[in-house]
Parts: C-alpha cells; structure tokens; sequence
C-alpha cells in the first residue's frame, strides 16, 4: 500500500506558533502569588561550609525567605542517591548552590543574594578524571559505595573517587594481541562542554496546603521527574504532578533531573506561594548539567589483512559532583567504544569518577562519540600502517548479518546496510577532486564509519491515547517532548498514516501533564519516533478494531468481513461506509438505540528483552536497536592562521525509514555543525582556582553561519526494519557521533599531525605545524 503520510515532507505542526510568539516556555509562565528565586553558589570548587550568614538579606526589601542547607537530610537521584538540593556540610564544585532567595521581585531576590555571606575552608581539589582516580586524590566523597544505589547497575570503588567502574569482557584480549601482526594505540581526550540550548533552565513549583506538589520545569523526563520528587520529599507520586511546556533545545542536557529539586526544596518552606527560578547563561555553564570530559587510551590488533583481532580500551570520565547522571553515560561509551566494528576479543574498562566540576550527565550521542573518537582515530592510522585504505578495513570489519557487537548481540540485516553508507559518503567526497596544497592552504579528507544503540531502561516504554472525534478527526497524546526536533509533526504523520486520514486532521499535543498525559520513560536515546510510533500503531490498530466492531453490528455480519480504507468502514457486500466520525461515540440509529463503543484506546511499546549489562562480564541485551552510518569530509587548513574551513561534509545513515525527510536531513546537518563546534572549539576553560571562566557565548564558542560547512551531503539509505513503525529507526543523534573523528583524520591528512585531543583550535595547529616544520 502506498504510505499516503509517512515519508513526506510535510512542514511543522508547531511553526506557526513559534514563528508569531504564541508557543508558551517556562519563562514564560507567571502564576499568583509568585516569588522569584536567586541561587548563592559556591564559588569555590571543594571546602568545608564554615557559616552561612543570611541575616542581611533576610531584612531586604520584598525578600520572603533564605533557604540553606542546613539541617537538610534529603538525597535524590535514580539509580545513585549522593546529591542533596542544596549543598549540606560541604561544597563540591564551585557552581553548587549554596543558599536560595525568595523574594517579590527578581531584582529583589538578585540584590538579597549578594548579601548571603558565606565562609568556608578550602579543601584540595581535583578536576582531571585520570588524576581524580590516582591514590591519594583529594576525597570528594567520603560515603562513596555506601550511597543508596541501584546494585545491579552502579559499581563503585569505596574509598576512592571512583563511583562507578564498568567493564566489559568478550573473549579473550591478550590472546587476541597474540595473534595480531599489527597493533596501533593512543590517548585521547574529549573535554567537558556545554550542550548550549537556546532556552536556559527553568523550574516552577508550589506547594498546596494538602502537602501536593505542582511543578513547570524545561525537562524531558516529567514522569522521572516526578518520581524523583515524589521520592524525595517521601510522598506519594500522585501528589506530585508536572507539567512540561515548549523547550528551546535540549541535546540530551535536560533530560536528567538537575535544578527542579533545588527549585521544589525552596518552595516547601514557601507553601501556599509558587517558586520560579530560570537560570542565567552562566548557570547553565556551571550550575546545570554539562557533557563528555573523558580521558581514554585504546590498543586495537589486526591482522596484515586488516581483520580486527583485539581491542583493549581505558576510559576515565570527570562527572563532576555528583554521580547519578554521568553513570549510564559511562556505561554506553564502554559498549560502544568498539564502533560498527566485529572485534572477537575486547577488554573495556570504565571509570566514572567524582571530580570538583560540573555534574556531567546525558549530552547528544551520549557516550558514543567520546568512545568511538578514540576506535575511528585508530583505525586511520591502522590503515596508514597496512598501506590500505581507511574504507578497505572499514569494509573488511562492518558488523553485517550474523556477526556479535562488543555486548554479544547478533547483528541482522534490517539493523543496516553499512557498506552502502560508507560507499555513499566515498561518492559524495569523490564527485570533487581534493585540491593540491599551496603556499597558503593544506587540503585533506577524512572519513570513519559509527553506531549508535539507545540506553534505556529496561522497563523504558511510550504509551499513547487516541480519541476520534465526531467530526472525525483524532487527538493523538503521547509524553514526547517537543523541545525542537519535530517529534508532535511526525507523531500527527503517523497517525494519520496509521488511521488513513488526513493530517491536518490530527491533533497532536506538545504540553505534558503527569496527571494527564499517557506515561513515558523519557524523550532520550532518539526513540520517539521509534517506540512511539509503535504505540501510535497500537493504538490507532486499536481503534480500527473497535470501529470494524461496530459497523459489523450495525451491518449484522463478522468483523472480518468489514474492510477499513481511508477513515472508513465498508461493508463487505454493497460498498456502503460508516466514518470514523460518525462512529466516534457509538453508532446511533435514528431512534436513539446506540451500539458499539466509544473511538479511544491506549496504545503501548517497549522494546522487549532489555536486561542491564552483566556486572562482571559488560555483556547482555542492554541495547533494542542498532543505526548505522558513515561519515566523511573534505577540509582546508590555513598555514598562516591555523583556521579550518570545511569545505564539504558527506553523511549517509541508513534510518529504516525517514518519516519526515525534511526532518531528518535538518537533523543531520544541524548535528554536523555541533560536532564540528566539539571538534574545532568548545571546551570549558577553568582557572588556576578551579572555577569555569568561559561561561557565555562569546567566551565560549560555538559554530556560527560562517563556520558551517560550505556543501553539505545527507544520503538516507532505507533497509526494511520490522521492529519500527513503517521501518523507521532512531536517527537524531546519530549525525553527531563521527563527525569530530572524521575532522581529525581529515586534519592528519592534510598536516601529518595526529591531533587526539579536542578541541584542535588554530592556536593547536599553528603550534603542530611548527613543531613539524622544526624537526
């Protein structure tokens, strides 16, 4: 049947109300009797909490409370329990808070928070994750393996900075490196950086005199959230409820639980008034969560053919704080640090260490590409050692049909058809001869190939509920969070194709209400189109059956015999229709008699068989779906300034399905520019003292217009997938992963330099170059 829907490029659902202002944020919620928060933050990143004194601005004008830590015995967190909502005892990094005001006005609460005085007594600090887990590192957390925790998924080394250590055996590593003719290993580093939404965080929350909870935060995980909260404060989760408007952008830094308790806590001693707090840019540098900072090293052994025999890996992530959301992330970038490669033996070890910086937790790729960084980097210079090409021991190693990933998985044919990605991107490049170098310009190309697998839950699940309307349209209601990416438009897509009416029939609603809505685990790992358009087929499957039903009573005959076609019920025999619409509460017959049951239902997905990878062994079915893709580049280096210009960025990805095309190439692209953003320049910079010093976008860069490439290639490849809805699979972050190690194998191309660690800024470059030119 051909798909009348899906596959088309059809424009936003949401465009018009963004476009005219109409889309509603949490700053833009004002509710009665509201008080306006300013948090007081450390401003050193380890020391012991001497005195808060809070008596000055307590008697400021329009100030209802300061709220400290002190006497505070609350923890949260979903799998770790170490983080309080307000620092207690100590400070662990420099942009925690310390203190809230609540005043009248926001100017008010600014000026009160001035005047908190704190006193503290420095203790040692430790930034470098490497050195955070050494002997005899300053101690960040002394209760460090007896916080609550989730056993089976959190491994911590007590006495140490070390929460969390992931490991990862298959085969047999050393034997491995036994048989190879050929090894090639480095060190890397990808720096901690800032997912920079246009929106900054924000939280609203109240209390009611029954002790309920209400809640406006800019978060992808409301049910999360609530139940956080509700864990919290110990009440029942029915007497939290959120409520999640528009985001400004996300890139994975709003979906873990980060400023809403600060938020929540402050408000319990304010009850009958609501709290709003929207962080400034600089908070959401140092006081929000941040992304990557890992130190790895990798040994990869082959054969003189190229066949991978071995791979042995290091990582060392600086999570910064406090540890429930950088854990998993630690986790996805050991199983996946192997790449879309077979390796038969491999050894990974993980470590998620404690440091005195911000909290890391999810960032868009989440863990791949800090992994995968260090296994593209190698495999460059594995095929510069072989005299082969790059793309021959790509080929020669590609997870294909029948072969094991790093965590046991049988790959099959529907996960992907690598080698026509990676021949699609060679022919994007090749259409374009590489210039020759110059007296000014150096010129080179890179390429490397990716994964990604979703980490979710294992209980991770999207539900959906439809009711048709009697004028025969539909409300589509699922929890995904619309925070830029398009998810409402391919939602009404899918519903639409599912129920075979026309789109601008369908309502899909972005606000999520955790009284109202369906539940969903989260909007994370790119699975809304994917397991949400499973439950939209549930449901609208569902809603089919109820309506053939009906028309069979109506029609005295078998509902088998009813056809449904494009929004109705056609009888078996004459050909006469009964709509959705006309069904949508019953069928009702001129004297009233109603048969049939109402058009609504409630669909439901989750990827079945998730486990959590073993402790011992890494390995299990941890992952539900597989995106493959290549990427490639074309790049010029000025010798006089060390800039980069890209000149052209090829990228194939083989989605299954591209429910909204359009969508899906904004995707790539826009994940390029922020992957050459992590390649070329962004990194938080910290002081002699410990505390971030580039906190705004001029301080911090990232990609502007000029800096994006010149062309930009996207190839979509379309595998027959039948675990997707219409085959589509997970995309969105996937463009993100190779981009920066594509960058850096175009730069040893064009210099002779291998560059490991990121960013490689001009200043880097011109250094290189005349460290080359020297010897």
């Amino acid at each position: 049947m051909t798909l009348q829907h899906v596959g088309k490029s059809v424009p936003r659902v949401d465009a018009v109300k963004k476009a005219t202002g109409e889309a509603c944020f949490v700053a833009d919620i004002t509710l009665p009797r509201m008080l306006r928060a300013k948090v007081v933050r450390a401003g050193i990143p380890h020391g012991k909490i001497l005195s808060i004194d809070t008596s000055a601005a307590e008697a400021m004008p329009g100030v209802k409370k300061v709220v400290t830590g002190q006497g505070c015995s609350m923890l949260f967190g979903t799998c770790l329990w170490d983080q309080p909502p307000l620092a207690v005892d100590k400070v662990r990094h420099a942009g925690e808070a310390v203190a809230v005001v609540l005043a009248e006005t926001e100017n008010q609460a600014e000026a009160a928070a001035k005047a908190v005085k704190a006193e503290y007594e420095k203790l040692p600090f430790v930034l470098d994750p490497v050195e955070a887990a050494a002997p005899g590192a300053p101690l960040i957390h002394e209760k460090n393996g007896s916080y609550r925790r989730v056993e089976y998924s959190v491994h911590p080394v007590p006495g140490t900075n070390i929460f969390h250590h992931y490991k990862l055996r298959k085969g047999e590593s050393e034997k491995g490196f036994a048989d190879a003719d050929v090894t090639v290993e480095g060190e890397f580093e990808f720096p901690i950086s800032s997912q920079a939404p246009i929106e900054p965080h924000g939280a609203i929350c109240r209390f009611s005199a029954d002790g309920s909870m209400e809640i406006w935060a800019s978060n992808q995980a409301p049910f999360v959230l609530r139940d956080v909260l509700a864990d919290m404060f110990t009440i029942p989760a029915s007497k939290v409820r959120v409520h999640i408007p528009y985001l400004g952008g996300g890139f994975g830094g709003k979906s873990d639980v980060s400023i809403e308790p600060l938020v929540a806590y402050a408000a319990s001693f304010v009850p009958g008034y609501a709290v709003k707090l929207v962080l400034t840019r600089k908070e959401v540098f140092t006081s929000a969560l941040v992304g990557r900072g890992m130190k790895g090293r990798m040994k990869i052994g082959a054969k003189k053919d190229g066949t991978f025999t071995a791979l042995k890996a290091e990582m060392y992530f600086a999570d910064g704080a406090y540890g429930d959301t950088g854990w998993p992330v630690d986790t996805v970038a050991g199983h996946n640090c192997t790449g879309p490669y077979e390796f038969p033996h491999v050894t990974v070890d993980v470590y998620g260490t404690y440091t005195n910086s911000p909290i890391v937790g999810a960032y868009r790729g989440y863990g791949h590409p800090e992994g995968q960084l260090m296994s593209s980097r190698l495999i460059d210079r594995l095929a510069r050692k072989l005299g082969m090409t790059p793309g021959e021991i790509m080929r020669k190693n590609f997870l294909s049909e029948g072969r094991q990933n790093a965590l046991g998985q049988v790959i099959k044919k529907s996960h992907g058809d690598l080698p026509g990605c990676l021949a699609a991107v060679e022919k994007a490049l090749d259409e374009t001869p590489l210039p020759k170098n110059d007296d000014r310009f150096l010129y080179g190309r890179g390429i490397a190939s990716m994964m990604k697998s979703p980490k979710m839950a294992a209980n991770a699940a999207s539900t959906c509920t439809v009711q048709v309307n009697a004028d025969g349209s539909a409300f589509v209601n699922l929890s995904g969070i619309e925070m830029g990416q398009g998810v409402q438009t391919v939602f009404a897509q899918m519903a639409a194709e599912a129920l075979q009416i026309p789109m601008e029939k369908v309502k899909s609603y972005p606000d999520v209400d955790t009284q109202f809505s369906p539940w969903e685990w989260q909007t994370v790992a790119s699975m809304q189109t994917y397991r949400g358009g499973r439950a939209i087929q549930d449901a609208c499957g569902q809603i089919i059956d109820i309506a053939r039903e009906t028309a069979a009573k109506v029609w005295n005959c078998s509902p088998s015999l009813v056809a449904y076609r494009n929004g109705e019920c056609v009888h078996p025999n004459t050909g006469e229709t009964l709509s959705l619409g006309r069904l949508a509460r019953g069928f009702m017959a001129p004297d009233g008699l109603t048969i049939g049951a109402p058009l609504g239902a409630t669909g439901w997905y989750r990827v079945p068989g998730i486990v959590e990878p073993d402790p011992e062994t890494g390995m299990g079915n941890a992952a539900g779906s597989w995106t493959f893709g290549s990427q490639g580049c074309t790049l010029r280096v000025d010798r006089q300034t060390g800039e980069v210009k890209i000149l052209h960025f090829a990228s194939a990805f083989d989605v299954g399905k591209a429910v909204n095309p359009a969508t899906a190439r904004g995707q790539v692209t826009g994940g390029v520019v922020q992957g050459m953003g992590a390649a070329l320049m962004e990194k938080i910079l910290f002081t002699d003292d410990g505390v971030a010093k580039n906190v705004n976008f001029p301080a911090y860069k990232i990609p502007r217009l000029k800096d994006a490439p010149e062309k930009q290639t996207v190839v979509l490849l379309e595998t027959p997938n039948p675990e997707g809805p219409w085959s589509a699979k997970p995309m969105a972050e996937h463009p993100i992963v190779a981009v920066a190690p594509v960058i850096l194998n175009a730069l040893r191309d064009a210099t002779g330099v291998e560059f490991t660690t990121l960013p490689v800024t001009p200043d880097t470059i011109l250094e290189a170059l005349g460290a080359k030119e020297a010897r």
